[in-house]
């Protein structure tokens, strides 16, 4: 996230409740009263900006207000802050004006500094001292209003200056001076600390340490809510510090090091190293290059130097705070890994360089892991050996094991890199198609499209696939390459592959082109575009001599191409075809990858045509295919497919399970049309299950467009939840919201007369009049005689059964209801809401109780014939000899067959059929 920047006049700190303690000494000075105040904290911490803020505050109260500050470069020269101090006062009168005469006496003293002899002695030592607080005393009759003395980093102070704040706080002034004292506890002077914590204990100094930042602080210095994207994982990698909170979200804006090079947050976090001798910048370069954690004999290797040498120098900067000790005894590192990214970026890249290889010597001789190694292969430039193949693929398949494709995707990059710059060996093996297999399904899984996209030019470009008419390995891997691209959405690339290879010289085989063609196409339907018809028939036409596979393949795309533009008899041909050849490929082994997805383009153009079946087997044989090799990329397209597939056939509970995990991996891949797809088919399935609100789709409201990804196979779905709830009015508002055009686009032909019945459904729910209903039943017709499938048939008869319950023709109606469900049979969704529509309609005209009741199963007859007679459900049970809990599931079931709600109908419908 971008840091936002708030350009004000007044400085302001998140750090309000520090602030207030300042606040409180100011407050004492401006009412005559001296006070010290302690203020402690790591550097970036915010010391500065907190001191800043006080001293606004003291000035707008009327305060004098001085100001110094101390520096590694001036801590042999005495008083050297005070003196900055005082000659800020003569800065604040204006140009020209005199030097309060008492300040000016003050300077002098501070100036000439304690003689020799004085600083020898004890005595004198003390009459020094106190003749400079009583002069300090004297200057605060010049500021009326009160004194603000500020000192920052007296970490750095000189022991003249840290003595005379001792005496200060010892012995405080009268007139109303406060007191702040900032400085880095780690690196500050013991005199400084003891005489500060003993102005604690005695009373007259408060300390003011400053702790990390709260979640909330750290949002409001990014000027975001506390549960913005990234605010959370910022503050937890800043450690609440607000330089590296604002530095780390700076670079999260640029991605380039120039913010470690040239920008004032990089200038910050280098400011502390600007004085170190070239053998402590190098051995602190060493440490730099070995990574977060180090130890001081590898420092020691790397930098060149003994170990005593490197030891001392460690020390140094240790006493610096540039470095602490680390979690595991033994080993030093960073304050901060941002100060160690600022050294790494500005350190001699040749130097560097040759440091990551005399690193990787080191740490190859105590055993340190191929993960440790691998980063200093990456960074040692051109000199790479051959034994660096196995431990970057070593790297690769940990960092695979450990969830970590991205630290996968970049070893194999490097090893593939490596690999065109040795001989060839035997440690070529190491980087073969089963591991670059393995990471870009991983990548895949993970959404990570643009790691794809880097991994596969590597990949291209590697020694064993470099050789373009060499087809026997690269033409696969060009598929497989192409099929994840456009399952991630980056289709336009995976095009750019296959057209690449077709072009190439030396031309390749005739299979070889016939697979990539037809490959050209199955990209599109990855990608969720449908092929151009034409396309897919001049596609059957050039693979005529092809192999098996490919030309099952083209025939799948030819029968999906026919169906999903009205053709439902050649796609019922070319489908038929495909399913043919496809199972006559299947010899009881794993399909293929290129198996795999033309059976996915064969099971969804088998849903669409009705034949669930078929579908269903074709899903499963390619799914469990999938999860062996792990494709993840058809893993959303073939969960969906599978669980329309079960809704459609009426198996809810399957329907719900696939197409959550369907949309748990589309998520991950970060396929928003899957996951659009796989949440409709959940809503639709719930509903039909009676929990309409375990899975609640957001209602449509006033026309206006939803966000969220949709499509008409989608709306329909919805509609259909949305109508099993009853509330057919959000239905017409998603499919119809003006009545005047669809809200998604039409269906495809094959859907259309399942989409005008849907209409027209909602319709009688929300009480549109009879002649618009009727037009959608007509549509309806006109949709199912043109494609002539059973089931679209069906939804036309249910369209016109709504048309005649409109007109109050509910008998006619009812007759519609029963032969739609003849077509659909009972157990599909849409055969479910023909047979509720039939009874309804029959309980409407108040006619055939004996077909209701033919409905029954032999036990449900019996106890509705007892509960007819009046009896109570204690006597059914005695009666048949069950218990009454029984009796009432029975009676619950009988209820909701029947369309009845109390005893009272049941009694009437069991009277009309005796």
């Amino acid at each position: 996230m971008a840091v936002t920047t708030v350009e004000s006049a007044v400085p302001s700190t998140v750090r309000t409740d520090e602030l207030n303690r300042l606040l409180r000494a100011v407050d004492a000075a401006a009412g005559g009263a001296s006070r010290a105040v302690e203020v402690a904290g790591d550097p970036g911490a915010g010391k500065t900006l907190l001191l800043t803020a006080a001293a606004h505050r003291a000035r707008t109260g009327g305060l004098t207000v001085l100001r110094g500050r101390c520096a590694e470069p001036e801590r042999d020269v005495a008083f050297r802050p005070f003196i900055q101090a005082l000659m800020s006062w003569h800065a604040q009168r204006g140009p020209g004006a005199p030097v309060p005469a008492e300040a000016a006496a003050l300077i002098k003293a501070l100036a000439t500094g304690p003689a020799e002899a004085e600083s020898a002695d004890f005595t004198r030592r003390c009459h020094y001292y106190t003749e400079l607080r009583r002069l300090i005393g004297a200057c605060l009759v010049g500021a009326p209003g009160g004194m603000l003395l500020v000192l920052d980093d007296c970490h750095w102070a000189d022991s003249c200056s840290a003595e005379l704040i001792d005496m200060l706080v010892r012995w405080p002034v009268e007139g109303g001076l406060a007191l702040l004292v900032a400085h880095r506890p780690r690196q500050a002077p013991v005199e400084l600390r003891a005489a500060l914590r003993h102005g604690v204990e005695q009373g007259t100094t408060d300390a003011v340490e400053l702790p990390a930042l709260s979640l909330e602080q750290s949002a409001e210095l990014l000027c975001a809510p506390p549960t913005a994207p990234g605010v959370a994982r910022l503050h937890e990698q800043s450690g609440g510090n607000p330089l590296y909170l604002t530095t780390l979200a700076a670079e999260r804006t640029d991605h380039t090091q120039d913010i470690f090079t040239r920008g004032g947050f990089g200038a910050r976090l280098l400011a502390e190293t600007s004085h170190l001798d070239d053998l402590t910048r190098t051995v602190a370069n060493a440490a730099a290059v070995l990574g977060d954690t180090f130890d001081v004999d590898s420092v020691a290797e790397v930098a060149g130097l003994d170990r005593d040498r490197a030891c001392a120098v460690l020390g140094e900067l240790r006493r610096r705070d540039l470095i602490r000790p680390a979690s595991e005894p033994g080993r030093l590192t960073y304050r901060h890994p941002l100060l160690r990214r600022c050294l790494y970026a500005t350190m001699d890249a040749c130097w560097r360089a040759g440091a990551h290889r005399r690193a990787l010597h080191r740490l190859s001789g105590i055993g340190a892991s191929a993960t440790e190694l691998a980063p200093h292969i990456d960074r040692s430039g051109s000199a790479t050996e051959a034994s660096d193949l196995r431990v970057l693929a070593s790297a690769a398949r940990t960092a695979l094991h450990q969830g970590r494709p991205a630290d996968a995707a970049r070893w194999l990059s490097v090893a593939l890199r490596v690999q065109r710059t040795t001989p060839c060996g035997p440690a070529d093996e190491h980087v073969g198609p089963e591991l670059w297999r393995s990471v870009v399904q991983s990548l895949a899984a993970a959404g990570d499209d643009e790691g794809v996209v880097v991994l596969a030019r590597e990949i291209l470009a590697g020694r064993s696939l470099a050789h373009r008419g060499g087809a026997t390995e690269r033409v696969p891997a060009v598929a497989l390459l192409s099929a994840v691209l456009a399952a991630l959405g980056r289709d336009e690339e995976a095009h750019a592959l296959i057209a690449a290879e077709l072009g190439s010289e030396p031309a390749l085989d005739p299979g070889s082109v016939a697979l990539l063609t037809v490959q050209q196409q199955v990209v599109k339907v990855l990608a969720g575009q449908v092929p151009v018809r034409a396309d897919a028939e001049a596609l059957v036409r050039r693979t005529a001599g092809a192999d098996p596979m490919t030309a099952a393949g083209a025939l799948a795309l030819r029968g999906m191409c026919a169906l999903l533009s009205g053709d439902t008899c050649a796609a019922e041909s070319a489908l038929y075809a495909a399913s043919q050849a496809l199972d006559a490929l299947d010899n009881g082994s794993q399909a293929d990858e290129q198996e795999s997805v033309y059976l996915l383009v064969l099971s969804w153009s088998e849903a669409l045509m009705g034949w669930y079946g078929p579908a269903c087997g074709h899903g499963d044989r390619a799914l469990t295919a999938v999860r062996e090799r792990g494709d993840a990329h058809l893993l959303p397209p073939l969960l969906d497919t599978l669980a329309y597939v079960h809704y459609q056939a009426g198996d809810m509970a399957d329907a719900v399970n696939t197409a959550q995990e369907g949309r748990a991996v589309a998520r991950a891949a970060g396929r928003a049309d899957h996951v659009g797809l796989s949440d409709a088919i959940t809503a639709a399935a719930w509903a039909q299950l009676g929990r309409v609100s375990a899975v609640r789709p957001p209602r449509p409201v006033g026309g206006q467009p939803l966000t969220a990804p949709r499509t008409p196979l989608n709306a329909l779905l919805l509609a259909e939840s949305y109508l099993a709830a009853g509330d057919g009015a959000a239905a017409l508002a998603l499919l119809l919201p003006r009545r005047e055009a669809w809200r998604v686009s039409e269906p495809v032909a094959v859907l259309a007369a399942r989409g005008y019945e849907l209409l027209a459904a909602a319709g009688v729910q929300s009480g549109v009049d009879a002649d618009s209903i009727q037009e959608w039943a007509d549509h309806a017709a006109e949709a199912a005689a043109a494609v002539a499938l059973p089931e679209q048939h069906g939804h036309a008869l249910l369209a016109r059964g709504h048309a005649l319950l409109a007109r109050g023709l509910a008998e006619g109606a009812a007759q519609c209801y029963r032969e739609a469900l003849d077509l659909f049979g009972g157990a599909s969704p849409s055969g479910a809401r023909a047979k509720e529509l039939a009874r309804a309609a029959d309980r409407t005209t108040g006619g055939r109780p004996e077909q209701a009741l033919a409905e029954l199963t032999l036990r449900e007859r019996e106890v509705a014939e007892l509960a007819g007679e009046g009896r109570k459900s204690r006597e059914i049970a005695e009666a048949l000899r069950v218990s009454p809990r029984t009796v009432d599931a029975h009676l619950t079931r009988i209820y909701s067959k029947l369309g009845v709600n109390s005893r009272a109908e049941l009694a009437r419908i069991v009277a009309l059929s005796r």
